[in-house]
């Protein structure tokens, strides 16, 4: 989560504000089906829908492609199906594979990278599946749709003292989070949001409609907890356990610019062994007038002043202000989503680094990295987030969430022009040299291979992509 979450709080320092940030990056992605011989007959599968079709020609064309960033305004898709049905998302499917086409999936319509709106493909919008939120209160299990708004899920599930762990940007669709796995503020106490998974219901690019669980097409399921959104079919609806709400102190600490990398190691090693219901992130702004060094920390009711001098205390550290408030469910939430002006598409450029162990060393490589922002540019902001705690009690090779033995996990974001973006995002990830060991597939970036994002769990995971998807119909936006 963020808002002074991590989108929330990345976007509300870009405004000048206590908050966060995040990124993406420009270029076309070409499917690997190839273009039929014999142009499609779309008119025939228009006619076959529930839903509606649009297509180059079609007045809302424009809008039915539109994607959250807005860099990414001048993609062509072949067409978007706007999918009101199960039936719908089969029937597409069988039409691009008959017609050689690629598939770009949208529920949210957030990917970085403009994945869910691909130069070329068939996009299946899953907006108007039917259904809703669907909560089991003998089994505190939840069913919800693909493209389900994580604020939308939030409050309904806070109606009856439940939650889900999840992220922070409200309009994001719960399949993208959770495919990719899904960092968040509850992460530390109740693991990431695709650890929550009980069972997938997804349409393969074979056509067949299948649940994934531990017990039913297990390697499925596997691969749909951490590999990445848009690679393995169409997820139509997903189960996840909940957990019980409570309210949470947040507390905000500022430090001068020149103690951040301080502020970073120290920090990080009193996480590393803080109880698990405290989570906190640290936010570095540059760009906007002086440097900015933020902690965040949520910790239970109450708890906040004296947790927050505890964390002090351990990393050695003095901060110029301290201010803590208890906040409601719901009220932690919104905080974290970062108001309404989260919810508005933007254009932006975004990256990730998986960091192995926060050195001293590695520190400063992110502080340099943030210092040669060029001022000029705008702002942009590194977001810093624990990958401790219940993160670490699943092992490595058991999703394909590679990520559970490492340090923290960084998120670079700007809404500055691009080239500027690019450049800045390329040399962040030459500073830190071998202290990166990869990338966060939900933060991706054009051109990167998926071996970045999966590390050693790559190979078992395009096993299974080969088993379900041999003529690489379904695109992710991220090279083979």
């Amino acid at each position: 989560m963020s808002g002074i979450s991590r989108r929330g709080f990345v976007q509300r320092a870009l405004g000048g504000l206590a908050g966060a940030a995040l990124v993406g990056s420009c270029a076309s992605v070409t499917p690997k089906a190839v273009s039929s011989p014999t142009p499609p007959d779309w008119a025939a599968l228009g006619s076959q829908l529930d839903g509606e079709l649009s297509l180059p020609s079609s007045p809302d064309y424009a809008t039915a492609k539109g994607i959250f960033n807005s860099r990414y305004d001048g993609s062509v898709p072949a067409a978007i199906v706007a999918a009101a049905s199960v039936a719908d998302v089969q029937k597409a499917i069988a039409f691009a594979s008959t017609n050689h086409v690629g598939i770009s999936v949208r529920s949210g319509g957030h990917s970085y990278i403009g994945a869910s709106a691909l130069d070329a493909a068939l996009v299946i919008d899953l907006r108007r599946l039917p259904g809703g939120v669907d909560l089991d209160s003998g089994s505190n299990t939840v069913t919800v749709l693909p493209a389900a708004t994580l604020d939308a899920v939030q409050t309904q599930l806070a109606g009856h003292g439940r939650s889900v762990p999840s992220g922070s940007c409200p309009t994001v669709g719960v399949a993208g989070l959770t495919l990719g796995g899904g960092l968040g503020s509850d992460a530390r106490l109740c693991g990431l949001t695709c650890d929550a998974l009980v069972s997938a219901s997804l349409v393969l690019p074979s056509g067949a409609l299948v649940t994934a669980s531990p017990d039913d097409h297990p390697d499925l399921f596997w691969a749909l907890r951490g590999g990445g959104g848009g690679n393995l079919g169409v997820v139509t609806s997903l189960t996840f356990r909940t957990f019980a709400t409570t309210e949470r102190d947040v507390v905000t600490l500022t430090f001068p610019m020149d103690s951040a990398a301080a502020v970073i190691v120290g920090w990080q090693r009193w996480m590393a062994s803080a109880p698990r219901d405290i989570w906190g992130m640290v936010n570095i702004t540059v760009g906007d007038g002086p440097g900015r060094c933020t902690v965040i920390l949520a910790t239970p009711p109450g708890t906040g002043s004296s947790v927050a001098g505890e964390m002090l205390s351990a990393a050695g550290l003095s901060a110029s202000s301290n201010r803590a408030r208890t906040l409601s469910r719901m009220d932690f939430v919104h905080y974290f989503e970062g108001g309404d002006a989260a919810r508005a598409p933007r254009a932006f450029v975004a990256g990730s680094d998986i960091i192995g162990e926060m050195t001293s060393a590695a520190a400063d490589s992110i502080v340099s990295a943030m210092s040669a922002w060029p001022q000029s540019a705008g702002s942009a902001t590194a977001v810093v987030e624990s990958l401790s705690g219940a993160v670490n009690d699943i092992d490595p090779t058991a999703t394909a969430f590679p990520w559970r033995r490492q340090a923290a996990s960084i998120q670079w974001y700007t809404e500055a022009a691009s080239d500027a973006a690019s450049s800045w995002l390329t040399d962040a990830h030459r500073a830190l040299g071998p202290d990166s060991v990869g990338g966060y597939i939900n933060y991706p970036e054009t051109g990167d291979p998926l071996a970045r994002y999966l590390g050693s769990n790559l190979a078992r995971f395009n096993a299974i992509r080969q088993k379900y998807d041999p003529a690489g119909l379904m695109r992710s936006g991220i090279s083979d």
